[in-house]
């Protein structure tokens, strides 16, 4: 009996579905080498991509099961993605022929361990979920990655499908795997992937039925996730308005966010009903607003004033700027004393001492030792300025900040 990690039999079979459709079709289509698309090597089982495969993984994957001369074919595709694959898979034609009992074999007992771990380490909250629920995502993570934090619109579905789990919304799923279909819209991918995330939304549903009924009673009420590249888009006009708390423009907009609050800011400020929607009143008060100006004791001030205001950060550069000052001078200000001072103290003395001894016989190697503890003191004291140095641009970067009203 086949060991599915936590996973459901039907989302073990959707899998198995999405990538070769079934038994039949894998035998008339896939037994040998086919390259799928663009950014794909040589792919071969089910859905098994050579390409993004390393040498040693190939290896554990399939040496026990085929013969060494297929072994061989399969670990040349090793990292070879594109077109090179292309070619590569029209040429492996005759060498690579894997039975339906191997490939599903290997799909079972390499691909699913291997993708519900990389769920379980990317996902707090993960081993609670419903068998369906796993199932949808070791689904999404086969096919995608684990791509729960990556940076960017692109990827704003998976990571808030991540703080979704984490914070137990899990009625929120479901829009959320429906909302990545725009990912793919007019490409020659846009209808396989977008039905495989409708299904992994219908098994995800499915799930909250079957082991979180309190979740799936919310699923009537939850909204359409505003597509990313929208909401990216939004972002960056607030933060250029001067609503920098709206933090980077992500694309991410989950509820009572940062993204939400600035929202609600600009809203009040514009005379706007306080809804954190971005809807047409919203867009085009966003391409009329000018930025707010800043207060005039708020554009004049000085790091004096931020640090009788209790700046956590002048106070750390006040501190590192002390630190470095007693290395190459006296204070936080850079002076002739402290180790500079005794550099050029030592210096002085070492020269003396040669020039008294010198008729003594004592060897040159002795006054290089010397000469090295001197060079050494020197470089401290280049670290205490490069650190001083480090630390006033932190300070400025702070004080322009504060007068443009970016930072409070």
């Amino acid at each position: 009996m086949t060991d599915l990690h936590g996973i459901s039999q039907d989302t073990f079979d959707d899998g198995v579905g999405y990538e070769v459709t079934s038994r039949a079709v894998y035998e008339k289509r896939y037994r040998r080498p086919t390259w799928p698309n663009l950014n794909s090597g040589v792919t071969v089982g089910i859905g098994y991509d050579l390409g993004q495969a390393s040498r040693k993984q190939i290896a554990a994957d399939w040496e026990s099961r085929i013969s060494d001369g297929m072994l061989k074919a399969m670990l040349s595709c090793a990292g070879v993605t594109g077109k090179p694959a292309r070619e590569l898979a029209l040429r492996l034609q005759d060498e690579i022929d894997i039975p339906w009992q191997v490939a599903i074999e290997v799909y079972a007992q390499r691909d699913l361990p291997r993708y519900t771990a990389m769920c379980r380490a990317h996902l707090p909250g993960y081993d609670a979920l419903a068998p369906h629920c796993k199932g949808a995502l070791f689904s999404l993570v086969l096919n995608r990655g684990p791509s729960f934090d990556k940076p960017g619109p692109r990827y704003a579905e998976m990571r808030d499908i991540k703080a979704a789990i984490a914070k137990g919304d899990l009625a929120r799923v479901p829009a959320l795997l429906r909302s990545m279909k725009r990912i793919w819209k007019g490409t020659p991918d846009e209808r396989g992937l977008s039905a495989r995330r409708e299904k992994e939304a219908m098994r995800w549903e499915q799930g909250l039925a079957d082991k979180h009924p309190e979740q799936h009673a919310r699923l009537a009420s939850q909204s359409e996730i505003t597509d990313p590249d929208v909401v990216a888009h939004v972002q960056q006009q607030l933060k250029q308005l001067g609503y920098y708390q709206v933090g980077s423009a992500d694309g991410s907009l989950t509820p009572k966010g940062k993204t939400e609050a600035a929202i609600l800011a600009f809203r009040h400020h514009e005379g706007l009903p306080l809804s954190p929607a971005i809807d047409d009143d919203l867009t085009r008060a966003l391409a009329h607003a000018q930025p707010p100006e800043v207060a005039e004791i708020r554009a004049n001030a000085t790091v004096d004033d931020l640090r009788a205001q209790g700046s956590h950060t002048i106070a750390f550069t006040d501190q590192a700027k002390a630190w470095a000052g007693r290395l190459f001078g006296s204070s936080g200000v850079l002076t002739g004393g402290g180790l500079l001072a005794l550099i050029t103290d030592k210096a002085t003395q070492l020269k003396s001492a040669q020039d008294a001894v010198g008729a003594l016989g004592i060897t040159p190697q002795m006054f290089a030792i010397g000469i090295v503890g001197v060079m050494a003191l020197a470089l401290l004291a280049a670290c205490g300025l490069g650190i001083w140095y480090v630390a006033h641009r932190i300070e400025q970067q702070r004080l322009a900040d504060y007068h443009t009203g970016k930072h409070p």
